[in-house]
């Protein structure tokens, strides 16, 4: 058995742990507003348990703080409960507003808290959205548009405030351009050309649905007529006579209220006089003219404020566009034909607005360009004039892809670049210096040999033949300064007698000659 102290140590365990378990859980809760009024705005809460989905069976408490307030409780095994309001147009004026849930989850029979939350949507007075422009059937993420396309103009309303207004019997969107009405459209969209580059123009839109009740059917005055009815009875006779009434079922209270029933006190019709005369900066095209237009629009130009009607829901959008020239005209020049070892440079040039950007790509081979290439690292310019040099280490065709950009386009230009090698032969001149410098040659020997065999006579040298026949014994051996000697005195001292002409000469021994030879 247990005392009662541990009965209550026990008891505080549980409630301590029941604590810690409790605490594990929480909600979170989303709105898809803000809503535009009359609309359905839809709540969603989610309970985690830690940061997984809770499992059991929950009960979900909902309450806002409008008034006449709106409450909700529902019981679910799904940790998601969704809860969709309409706050009515004639009742929930524009504002914050506040919606809590609180959730419960059920243990045993015992449905224990285990958490709550609360989130501030808004109400608004006109609808929710945007325009979107559209060019080339894309959205421009920018406020840029090129004077090379048409552009769509698009009324993106929200999902809840385009639902609502499904339900209106008519819907009409009226255009301007810098104050200029274009006229209305049954749907949401306007196309619209913007010919002049680095512009900006005003884009307004405004949306007009009509919840205003049908007319009723017209109703028709049937003459008065006298009708007599005779009713056979045992001594019984009736006449009666009756005036019809408009055949109309409708009640006078019931009627279609106009324009002119709208009532303002003096300050609002001051106001509205205000704002109809500044409707005067809204203009028209007449034939290519502009004029004042004589019809008043409420919010556009300058958020001019004209009476609305309780009947109507509005919505005002505007956004200012910038007007660019896109890339165009690229001209590539250079030689696109390089011998290996040369170095390729292209200078390109282009047009369009400022505020350039490229990058280039190498692509090995033929390349073919899908128009969605882009680069990490861009290079920015002032002006579309740059040169691109690369040197190419292989001897192929590779693809130089030209990457520029501006706001408003893109331009992927491919250049085909072919590397090739060319046989090495020997220089020119070194072919011709040797074999001039041997024919030069040539021409020198055979003029020398002819030049020595017309000339040889004068280095002819005769060579006596000493052939005396006999041996003296006085001639003995006598070197070239003794011979000289000897020369030199026979010659001056010792002179033998000339033989005339008719005789024969007779010589001593020593001074005869043998015969001579060449």
């Amino acid at each position: 058995m247990y005392t009662r102290i541990e009965y209550l140590n026990i008891c505080v365990l549980l409630i301590i742990g029941f604590a810690n378990c409790v605490s594990s859980y929480h909600v979170d809760i989303i709105d898809n507003g803000p809503i535009v009024k009359g609309a359905n705005i839809t709540f969603k809460a989610t309970v985690y348990y830690g940061d997984k989905f809770a499992s059991g069976t929950f009960m979900y408490s909902w309450k806002d703080r409008a008034v006449p307030t709106h409450t909700r409780e529902f019981q679910s095994k799904n940790p998601i409960d969704e809860w969709t309001v309409l706050y009515n147009a004639t009742i929930y004026p524009q504002g914050p507003y506040v919606v809590q849930v609180t959730v419960c989850k059920y243990f045993l029979v015992y449905c224990a808290e285990i958490g709550s939350n609360r989130v501030e949507f808004y109400i608004n007075e006109t609808l929710n959205g945007d325009i979107l422009l559209i060019q080339k059937n894309k959205t421009r993420p920018d406020l840029f548009v090129s004077n090379a396309e048409p552009v769509i103009h698009n009324v993106s309303l929200k999902q809840t405030d385009a639902d609502y207004i499904k339900q209106a019997p008519s819907v009409l969107t009226y255009w301007f351009v810098d104050c200029v009405y274009y006229g209305f459209r049954k749907d949401f969209e306007f196309p619209f050309n913007y010919t002049q580059a680095e512009k900006e123009h005003l884009i307004e839109a405004l949306v007009v649905a009509d919840f205003s009740p049908p007319p009723p059917p017209p109703t028709t005055t049937v003459p008065t007529t006298t009708t007599t009815t005779t009713t056979i009875k045992p001594n019984t006779t009736t006449t009666s006579t009756t005036t019809p009434k408009p055949t109309t079922t409708t009640k006078p209270t019931n009627s279609v209220t106009t324009p002119t029933t709208t009532t303002a006190t003096p300050t609002n019709s001051t106001k509205v006089k205000r704002d109809v005369d500044s409707q005067s900066k809204i203009m028209v095209n007449v034939n290519g003219t502009l004029q004042p237009f004589k019809g008043n629009f409420p919010f556009v130009c300058n958020g001019t404020q004209v009476a609305t009607d309780s009947h109507k829901t509005y919505g005002y959008f505007f956004k200012r566009v910038k007007v660019r020239a896109p890339v165009a005209k690229v001209n590539v020049t250079g030689n696109n034909w390089l011998q290996h070892g040369d170095l390729l440079t292209l200078n390109v040039k282009c047009h369009g607005s400022r505020n350039f950007k490229y990058c280039v790509q190498y692509q090995r081979g033929l390349y073919n360009v899908t128009g969605n290439e882009t680069c990490y690292i861009y290079q920015e310019l002032d002006k579309c004039e740059f040169t691109i040099q690369r040197y190419f280490s292989d001897s192929m065709e590779h693809t130089v892809v030209i990457i520029i950009e501006n706001e408003v386009g893109k331009v992927v230009y491919p250049v085909t670049v072919t590397v090739y090698k060319v046989k090495k032969q020997a220089q020119l001149s070194v072919i011709v210096v040797p074999v001039a410098f041997s024919l030069v040659a040539v021409v020198l020997i055979v003029f020398g040999v002819a030049y020595y065999l017309q000339n040889r006579s004068r280095f002819v040298v005769e060579v006596a033949d000493f052939n005396f026949g006999q041996n003296y014994s006085d001639m003995e051996y006598k070197t070239f300064k003794e011979r000289l000697r000897d020369a030199i005195a026979n010659a001056f001292f010792t002179r033998a007698p000339s033989p005339g002409s008719s005789e024969v000469p007779v010589w001593p021994p020593g001074r005869k000659y043998g015969s001579m030879t060449s």
